[in-house]
């Protein structure tokens, strides 16, 4: 995937929403750091920064964001940097190409986008030409009509024309029965993602009101959309996404005044539909946004009654415990975002001490006693934590992790220990990094031995810990005597036994080829076995190689399929 090409390799809904950003100008600073690697900022909801690394033919060796999309290798952040750094390339490389034709008296032609070839174009036509052009295109596509209605609309019926287009995409990827399946739903929320577009527009041009509402508005066609709807690939979700980002903007941006207190009624209207009765997030996001954008005492009132209201409904429901759980701490979490934002940080503490039976509250009260060194109330805040969640094993490594910050900032090496053993056998090996880390070498070969005794008493993956460590203490024999326990993994691990193990590395290569070879049906198998056989050349074990493909040519002689892979392995 070069850079002149990348759009290829890219879902077309995210390179459409990443030339959006790029052409908003949301691009900052593009670093060239060296060997062409590329820190380029871009801005979204938050600021997020794209690495790139180009080889010497512009090929894309590696990308990355910070930001926090799932959704595919690709988010709308790195294709705008893409973009940004593919117009940096361009024109770097245009300007050499004037220098050197100063120099040489000559004039080269130069390569367009097909955009710019089509501005090109039309810009030299009369008006009346193009817009009998437009009229023929949207007379033989509705969907462009939408479009075209909806883009010149103004005024009260605008709103409308841009749910016309939404639904018309929607209309168009239903099946007879009115259902949208798994690869239709892409195409369902192209129409949404040009709604929020505009939405975005209209925030960016102070129409804070028309923005609010089309914002709105796509969540009303989604979520009803998801009601027919295989989203099992997280398109919709994603555009809810996109119009969160939106809200975002329109919060942070605007004035008090009465367009913020219109802005706050219509989200907390959107907010109180009974379409949002099983997207309990979606709705607590909404009124995370009316927090935003509460000026006074009178709203402040508002909200809180509206609270109490979804509080009651929520306990008339018929719920399992977790999902009251999760409603009661996200609802109280509102009420704490209020306290802050009108009666004082003393205030919002209390609140959260008050509240530390929830997780995020236990959470936030540890930051805050951290934040003011008050390690003594850190540290017993964590361990009830431990103690009150002792069968949530995620939570019980948070609240480890939070003592041991506690013992690293008040110096006390034991207790770090004590506690960076506990974290050590709790999954993650970073934490046996760490433990290493705090002993002097010498100290530390007396007490690595245990820890592997523990990691060998763990099953399923956790016991890659075992081999982890053992990798890391290079302790060779004790690799050996795993892998001949489990030879399926001699691929993974044959390098650091190679050199002082290379015969036994060899028949444990023997051992696991047969066992693969008997349980095999497929020619994708049998493609896999000859490639650890060709492995197997590459590090010497030719002699093995050549009787393993005699003997399987033999043995398996009925299987036509092996027979042909084995003829390709060349052996000595």
């Amino acid at each position: 995937m070069k850079l002149n090409d990348f759009e290829q390799y890219v879902d077309d809904i995210i390179v459409e929403r990443g030339r959006q950003y790029y052409q908003e100008k949301r691009i900052g600073d593009i670093d060239n750091q060296q060997d062409n690697r590329y820190v380029i900022a871009v801005t979204g909801s938050d600021d997020y920064l794209v690495v790139v690394q180009l080889d010497e033919q512009e090929a894309i060796v590696e990308a990355g964001c910070n930001c926090p999309y799932t959704g595919g290798p690709y988010c709308k952040h790195m294709v705008a940097a893409l973009l940004a750094l593919r117009e940096e390339e361009v024109q770097t490389v245009a300007a050499k190409r004037v220098s050197s034709e100063k120099k040489a008296g000559t004039v080269l032609p130069v390569k367009t986008s097909l955009r710019e070839q089509l501005k090109s174009g039309l810009s030299c036509q009369p008006k009346e030409k193009l817009i009998n052009l437009l009229l023929d295109i949207a007379e033989n596509d509705l969907t462009i009509a939408d479009e075209i209605k909806a883009e010149f609309s103004s005024g009260s019926d605008e709103k409308e024309k841009w749910i016309r287009l939404m639904r018309r995409y929607i209309e168009q990827a239903e099946d007879d029965d009115g259902f949208i399946s798994y690869r239709n739903c892409q195409r369902a929320v192209e129409g949404a993602y040009k709604v929020v577009a505009r939405a975005r527009r209209a925030c960016d041009e102070q129409e804070y009101e028309l923005a609010v509402d089309l914002a709105l508005c796509v969540m009303c066609e989604m979520t009803g959309m998801l009601e027919s709807a295989d989203d099992s690939a997280g398109d919709v979700s994603t555009v809810i996404y996109e119009v969160q980002d939106v809200l975002v903007q329109i919060t942070d941006t605007v004035p008090p005044g009465p367009e913020a207190e219109k802005c706050f009624l219509k989200i907390l209207h959107e907010a109180d539909q009974r379409r949002y009765h099983n997207w309990s997030e979606w709705r607590m996001d909404l009124l995370h946004f009316c927090i935003a954008v509460i000026q006074n005492p009178r709203q402040r009132e508002q909200f809180e009654q509206y609270l109490k209201k979804i509080s009651l409904k929520m306990e008339e429901k018929d719920q399992d415990a977790f999902f009251r759980e999760y409603e009661s701490e996200a609802i109280a979490l509102l009420q704490y975002e209020l306290i802050d934002k009108f009666d004082g940080k003393k205030a919002a503490v209390d609140f959260l001490y008050a509240h530390r039976n929830f997780s995020r509250f236990r959470e936030l009260a540890i930051q805050e006693a951290l934040a003011v060194q008050d390690y003594a109330k850190a540290e017993m805040l964590a361990l009830e934590g431990e103690e009150n969640d002792h069968k949530l094993p995620g939570l019980i490594i948070k609240w480890k992790e939070f003592r041991a910050e506690v013992y690293r900032l008040t110096k006390q090496l034991d207790k770090m220990r004590e506690v960076g053993r506990e974290l050590a056998l709790s999954g993650n090996f970073t934490y046996y990094q760490k433990l290493k880390s705090m002993y002097e070498p010498a100290e530390w070969v007396q007490i690595y031995p245990g820890i592997l005794v523990e990691f060998a008493k763990q099953s399923g993956y956790i016991n890659d810990n075992y081999t982890s460590a053992i990798i890391e203490e290079q302790e060779w024999e004790k690799l050996l005597e795993y892998v001949q326990k489990n030879p399926h993994r001699i691929v993974e691990f044959y390098r650091p036994l190679l050199t002082k193990y290379p015969e036994q590395v060899y028949e444990l290569f023997k051992e696991e080829i047969l066992q693969d070879a008997a349980r095999s049906s497929k020619r994708s198998h049998y493609k896999n076995i000859c490639s650890r056989l060709r492995l197997l050349v590459k590090i010497g074990g030719n002699r093995i190689a050549a009787d393993l493909v005699k003997h399987l040519t033999f043995e398996y002689m009925r299987r036509p399929a092996f027979y042909e892979e084995l003829k390709n392995v060349k052996v000595k």
